[in-house]
């Protein structure tokens, strides 16, 4: 009998693992192609790319401490947050930010930004 619960409790682990929040790491950018940065000048750009890797660095901390709450709790429980709380929303917020970052970065490397404000 012994064997049976930890075998289950085993198992319950390992599925409670498995509906984990995804690190924020391993979060795939979005790809932002709407050309809607295209009319913002240098220091704009700049100071929206700014603005966003703000934002991406207070999502990428939430789902640290989701990813982090999930383990513990599926590690004890056998049930995570993420079970029952979908944290899809975050998770695409987070890939629509980095995706902006990069349409961003595209835009002040075509503009020249960055030797035209150092220079």
């Amino acid at each position: 009998m012994r064997r049976f619960m930890q075998n289950v409790f085993a198992t319950a682990t390992f599925a409670g693992l498995a509906a984990c929040a995804t690190p924020p790491g391993s979060i795939e950018a979005k790809a932002v192609t709407d050309g809607r940065f295209a009319n913002l000048d240098c220091p704009l750009l700049i100071t929206e790319r700014d603005h966003r890797m703000t934002i991406r660095a207070l999502l990428e901390d939430a789902q640290k401490e989701r990813f982090r709450a999930d383990l513990i709790t599926g590690a004890l429980t056998g049930m995570t947050q993420s079970m029952v709380l979908s944290p899809k929303a975050r998770e695409e917020k987070i890939a629509e930010v980095k995706g902006e970052i990069l349409a961003l970065n595209r835009e002040i490397t075509a503009k020249n930004c960055q030797s035209r404000i150092a220079g």
